[in-house]
């Protein structure tokens, strides 16, 4: 590539969004951006590019496994129910919660076969209530979140005026899930986003994820387009996950890691390799 050729491929990129999914995607199967890829993304974001991350992860878990990338844009959190500055822990607004009515009948929907949720909740602070783990799959999920100031052990689901309800996990197998899912999808497909899929780290477990319907990837990448004036047909976006599809319905381009869901990667504009092969930052290098 000549100087004139590199000189313009810099300014094009530039003028793009680039959003990237963690787990699965940016992250290797250790949970963790390897330390070369971490130099690689700053020289990326030092040149210009318009790089951020878009995960289901809350800022507290966010910010340990991001530690020394040196991001300039807000981060879509929380499957989106959160765009954030990460430098100041700033919420930018448009948030969106469940109602409380809807999780007291969620909670007496799973209440005759003793399964117990994750609770999210945000007021002053961040909070995440549980009474018990039933299952390996949800004591798995509880360690992962040892020494995390959110966990908040309950006898019962009580909150606070000011408390807004951010989202709400159920971890089992299969079997246990698909008829909860089948349900709430039935009774609120209008109210709520759910994400029903394998566990990522723990074999034979699922997740089913709820969010407010309008909480999702997709909505803040275009909320976050919108304030930074880039179009979305300039967007880029990276995933591996089912959660990851309402971006990839929006954004101009969509790329799929070779280890994604084949949901997704039927959705996919392009299919690059796998989370483990750093294949995420091979094609940012291969954009700027």
């Amino acid at each position: 590539m000549n100087q004139e050729t590199s000189q313009s491929s810099a300014l094009l990129s530039k003028d793009r969004l680039f959003i990237s999914d963690l787990d699965g995607t940016l992250l290797n199967d250790q949970g963790e951006i390897p330390a070369p890829t971490l130099q690689r993304l700053n020289h990326l974001i030092e040149r210009g590019m318009n790089f951020t991350i878009a995960t289901a992860r809350s800022q507290e878990s966010a910010i340990p496994l991001l530690r020394g990338l040196n991001l300039k844009l807000p981060v879509i959190l929380f499957n989106g129910v959160f765009l954030t500055d990460l430098n100041t822990g700033e919420d930018l607004g448009g948030s969106e919660f469940i109602s409380p009515g809807i999780v007291a009948d969620m909670l007496k929907i799973v209440a005759p076969i003793s399964l117990d949720p994750f609770i999210y909740t945000v007021s002053s602070q961040h909070f995440l209530y549980y009474r018990r783990a039933n299952n390996p799959g949800a004591q798995a999920y509880l360690d992962s979140l040892n020494g995390d100031g959110r966990l908040r052990q309950v006898e019962q689901f009580t909150f606070e005026e000011n408390e807004r309800i951010s989202g709400f996990l159920l971890i089992d197998s299969v079997d246990v899930l698909e008829p909860i899912y089948i349900a709430l999808k039935a009774k609120y497909f209008d109210k709520l986003a759910m994400y029903f899929a394998k566990d990522l780290y723990s074999d034979g477990y699922y997740w089913l994820q709820t969010y407010n319907k309008n909480a999702t990837k997709g909505q803040a990448v275009q909320k976050l387009a919108n304030q930074l004036n880039t179009p979305l047909s300039q967007v880029t976006v990276f995933g591996d996950y089912l959660n990851d599809l309402d971006m990839f319905r929006v954004a101009g381009h969509s790329v799929a890691v070779s280890n994604a869901l084949p949901e997704v990667k039927t959705l996919a504009d392009e299919i690059i390799g796998t989370n483990n092969e750093g294949a995420v930052i091979d094609y940012l290098e291969s954009q700027a």
